[in-house]
């Protein structure tokens, strides 16, 4: 959780067409497990109707017969105008379609607004993620970051949902690229003169979820700037050399160039490139490589204990590598401990584990390895919570896998 949206006490205000008026009403908003305390809040509605109160303080409110008032007004009900005020806003289906249908000229910020909403409700089960895959492709030409930016983070929930290596991966594939295509298009892989700090903003976006699609043009185009910039890798884009530096590791890496860029991350002091090095080395697909970055976790002249962090988290994120990371982690967790035990991120090994595993069975492993150091001090709310986090994650992933991917079908057909 790293918003205010996504914690527990904030309001939901639902709009409704309800035999044939338009209805709100508030509720408190939760995501997981949580107890109704009968809150009731004082909330500036920003609404774009005159009629809508400047403060909702009712547990619910009718505005009158919506024909009448949309005709009125000539556009859409909505609440929340300019994304200001901290609630989230559940219209019904009648009520969205009738945003989406002019959805484009809505300002960035609100467009914004209506995938953060949407997102957020169906992380909180209050909607479905097979009722939000449909709209994904009315914003995805948009030249706003901000847009793009949760576009993608919706399309990155979406990956939750499949199987690695599954049909239903690769259909999900397609959808990236349905989605990031145009803008690829558009954009490219390099810097063009007078573009705009939103094109830049959103390059990485697309381009990542290209790569995902295993897109061939995007993956020739990295190959040809990686072969390009040979001698000089650090001097690629910061903004694509991550991009570049994995896609070559994933689909033209060899033994030889991983250990030159393994070297490169000891020698250079550029914190960025290391990082970008680091993202890309643990994306590899081959197990002798992922076992020969798992032996250097322990090894300080390789991997500073200060920076086995992301290591780790890269290596656990990548299906190739989870296993045998989430086996090093369970083995060495004294040594460990040992290493790490008195900083005060020790704890964030667990966070990183936790916003990682999706099935029931890596429930179990996480549960049955760290319910016995609930004790251990500096690490008992963090195991409660974490447990808490994969129980919402797998209760949602099992409830809706199939209307999920269902979904994506549809919407690549």
């Amino acid at each position: 959780m790293n918003s205010w949206l996504e914690q527990p006490g904030y309001p939901v205000v639902e709009a409704k067409v309800e035999n044939g008026d338009l209805v709100l009403s508030q509720q408190q908003f939760f995501i997981g497990e949580g107890k109704e305390a009968g809150r009731q809040w004082q909330i500036p509605l920003n609404s774009n109707y005159e009629i809508a109160p400047e403060i909702f303080a009712d547990k619910t409110i009718n505005l009158g017969n919506y024909s009448k008032l949309r005709q009125q007004n000539g556009k859409p009900f909505r609440i929340n105008v300019g994304n200001n005020s901290h609630f989230i806003v559940k219209y019904d289906e009648t009520l969205l379609n009738d945003i989406l249908a002019s959805a484009t000229s809505l300002a960035p910020i609100d467009q914004l607004q209506v995938l953060q909403d949407l997102r957020l409700l169906a992380e909180g089960r209050q909607i479905s993620y097979a009722s939000i895959v449909p709209l994904l492709a009315n914003f995805a030409d948009s030249k706003s970051n901000i847009v793009n930016a949760i576009l993608y983070q919706i399309a990155g929930d979406l990956r939750k949902f499949v199987t690695p290596d599954s049909d239903e991966e690769a259909t999900l594939r397609k959808l990236y690229d349905k989605l990031s295509k145009n803008q690829v298009a558009r954009l490219g892989w390099q810097l063009k003169a007078g573009e705009s700090n939103d094109d830049q903003l959103t390059r990485p976006y697309v381009l990542s979820a290209s790569l995902y699609a295993k897109n061939a043009d995007s993956i020739a185009a990295a190959h040809k700037l990686f072969i390009d910039n040979r001698d000089h890798l650090d001097a690629l884009p910061a903004d694509v050399r991550a991009f570049v530096l994995r896609n070559e590791i994933k689909n033209y890496g060899s033994e030889s160039l991983f250990d030159e860029l393994l070297s490169t991350y000891v020698q250079t002091s550029d914190a960025s490139y290391k990082a970008d090095i680091r993202a890309a080395l643990t994306s590899t697909p081959d197990q002798k490589l992922i076992a020969k970055i798992v032996d250097k976790f322990e090894d300080a002249g390789t991997i500073k204990p200060q920076d086995l962090r992301g290591w780790y988290a890269g290596v656990l994120s990548n299906d190739d590598g989870q296993q045998a990371d989430w086996d090093w982690i369970r083995k060495d967790w004294q040594w460990l401990e040992d290493t790490v035990g008195g900083d005060m991120e020790f704890a964030t090994f667990i966070t990183v584990t936790s916003r990682v595993f999706k099935t029931s069975s890596r429930l179990s492993e996480f549960k049955e390895f760290f319910e016995p150091k609930l004790n251990t001090p500096g690490l008992t709310r963090e195991i409660e919570m974490d447990i808490h986090i994969i129980e919402t994650r797998v209760n949602l992933v099992e409830a809706e896998k199939v209307a999920v991917n269902a979904a994506v079908a549809d919407s690549v057909k």
